[in-house]
């Protein structure tokens, strides 16, 4: 039984030493073959192509001169002749509609101020006709002229920044109703507007 108690308490110590030996550690050898830098995978799919030269977006911009609404206090108007790829791209697009009147882009739906210190409130709706014809309608819903009917308004201009839906969340963080914000976060410029021809 002694013998056993001997044995078994040697058996303790001896691994209670090993387990508590630290030697130096040796330097690290070589990748083998296993650890070496595999074949190249396949090519992934090509990324859409921004328009060169312009804005990373694809972002287009369909502008106006000076007008006058007509007599019901609406005013439509469009691009013709537009290609297969712009209006592939209507379909899932972001349409924002801007009025600048006193030197200031005003958002539409919304409020529009005019020199007099009235107001109209202008709303939009927009429709492409036989595949190639865009049109935009803006439209009075409110006005605090004292007049049944919305009267004519003298407008600088009228924008629509037209922004491919897909690409939309990219540029999440954009004041929408901020035009100035917009082009600038697109990176558009008056040269990249279209003037509408309709």
């Amino acid at each position: 039984m002694l013998k056993r108690l001997i044995f078994f308490a040697w058996v303790v110590l001896v691994g209670v030493a090993l387990a508590n030996c630290d030697g130096d550690k040796g330097d690290v050898g070589p990748a083998g073959k296993d650890g070496a830098t595999g074949p190249a995978g396949p090519q992934g799919p090509k990324g859409d192509t921004g328009v060169a030269g312009k804005d990373a977006l694809g972002a287009k911009i369909i502008t106006t001169g000076p007008l006058k609404t007509e007599s019901d206090g609406g005013y439509s108007f469009g691009i013709s002749n537009m290609t297969p790829a712009d209006t592939a791209m209507l379909v899932n697009a972001g349409i924002f509609v801007y009025i600048k009147s006193k030197d200031y882009w005003w958002s539409i739906p919304g409020p529009v101020g005019f020199a007099s210190g009235d107001t109209t409130s202008f709303s939009f709706r927009y429709a492409l006709r036989n595949g190639r014809t865009f049109f935009v309608l803006i439209k009075p819903t409110s006005w605090t002229d004292d007049t049944p009917t919305a009267p004519a308004r003298d407008l600088d201009a009228v924008r629509v920044i037209i922004v491919p839906t897909e690409k939309f969340r990219r540029a999440a963080a954009i004041d929408w109703k901020d035009y100035n914000a917009v082009v600038k976060a697109l990176n558009l410029k008056d040269s990249d507007a279209v003037s509408a021809d309709l």
